[in-house]
């Protein structure tokens, strides 16, 4: 089979080109920046149908949907093939969704619904995976086990970056609207599960709001500002808040390790131990620590992040705040555990911090489970079989 591979910076990317060199598919790859314009790019897309109609591709593949591929792939009438990481993803609402050679993976089944119910026939739930035979491949030793041996360890953004700042916009709101936010996210923080804010905003408020962020969303998308704000600005917001209060809770107890990209000094009791220097190392710290935690982008309203696969895929006790997708593949104490409150958290980390045998058994029911129906060819059996490719 052939196959032109549309990449960029993905973090799984090594791993889908692993899966198509494991099924023997010859592949071309089209290498793009993620910071590309993917809605209206008259060059890409010329490039992109002149390389499709000069070879024979079985169907075009990119993690992310990208509208250009999709009107390029339309022209050539070759089936494109995106498998979709990131929640919200602007461009599934853009008009080129309905292509009729489109096949779009969602791993969060809540958006999955979303546009299935508006008649989007080109959608299809499909969680992400875990590259299992990569994870079992990396050898530790007893130094390294006794380096990365910690009860607790978070891998990822604390989300207070300058590139994810922009709710400091909300500053130029008055008393009144700016307490009105707060209250909001206060309330969303302590639902998991749904994701209530787009619904909350009063129409005089999206009206200043568009004045501060501006209201202008990309052509031909319907992704509208009050969706915007409230599933990706205050969300985010949310989330920082979340990770710097669950470290906080934690570390003020127990040894708590964070491999994040900045210095984190409003976490003093916190080791920040900087990023995983390669995707090996961050095997080795979920296999090691003896809790991992998952604490969820809340933008992503069911589905089950990346990082929980990698943790349970690695043979890593997996502690995650709830989300509704688990619940479909895993089952709470037997292959991972969810908390439901700061409360529930607390309570779940001393319980496995002190039982010891029964936090190994999970973790070990976890990554069997991941072994056999989480890999990058359990999922690649399913898309090509959606796209009548087996």
């Amino acid at each position: 089979m052939k196959v032109l591979y549309v990449t960029w910076e993905a973090y799984g990317g090594s791993d889908v080109r692993e899966e198509f060199n494991r099924r023997g598919y010859e592949v071309d790859e089209c290498k793009v920046s993620r910071k590309e314009n993917s809605y209206a790019n008259q060059q890409r897309e010329q490039e992109l149908i002149e390389r499709i109609s000069n070879n024979k591709y079985d169907f075009v593949y990119s993690w992310n949907y990208m509208p250009v591929v999709a009107i390029a792939c339309n022209v050539c009438k070759v089936p494109y093939a995106a498998w979709v990481y990131d929640s919200p993803l602007m461009p599934l609402w853009h008009c080129t969704v309905v292509s009729p050679y489109n096949y779009i993976f969602i791993f969060d089944k809540a958006d999955y619904i979303e546009l299935k119910k508006k008649g989007i026939k080109t959608v299809y739930y499909l969680p992400l995976a875990a590259n299992v035979d990569r994870y079992d491949s990396y050898q530790i030793d007893d130094e390294m086990e006794e380096a990365y041996k910690v009860p607790i360890s978070f891998i990822g953004s604390t989300y207070t970056e300058n590139r994810f700042n922009g709710y400091r916009g909300l500053n130029w709101l008055d008393n009144y609207e700016k307490g009105y936010v707060d209250g909001l996210m206060m309330a969303q923080k302590k639902i998991y599960g749904d994701l209530l804010l787009e619904n909350m905003l009063m129409p005089e408020l999206i009206e200043k709001l568009k004045t501060i962020y501006g209201g202008n969303m990309y052509q031909d998308c319907n992704f509208s500002f009050e969706k915007y704000f409230g599933q990706v600005i205050l969300p985010r917001y949310i989330t920082a808040t979340e990770r710097q209060e669950v470290l906080t809770l934690l570390s003020e107890r127990y040894p708590c390790h964070l491999y994040t990209h900045k210095k984190t000094p409003s976490l003093p009791h916190t080791i920040n131990r900087g990023t995983a220097a390669n995707r090996m190392e961050a095997c080795i710290i979920f296999r090691c620590s003896k809790i991992n935690l998952n604490i969820t982008l809340r933008s992503i309203r069911t589905g089950i992040p990346l990082r929980a696969f990698e943790i349970m895929g690695s043979g890593g006790f997996l502690m995650t705040n709830y989300q509704e997708d688990f619940l479909e593949y895993f089952d709470p104490g037997v292959d991972f555990d969810c908390y439901y409150s700061y409360d529930d958290l607390l309570k779940k980390v001393e319980y496995y911090l002190t039982h010891e045998e029964e936090r190994r058994q999970i973790a070990e029911n976890g990554y069997r489970k991941v072994k056999q129906y989480h890999t990058y060819r359990n999922r690649f059996d399913e898309m090509l079989k959606v796209m009548n490719l087996e």
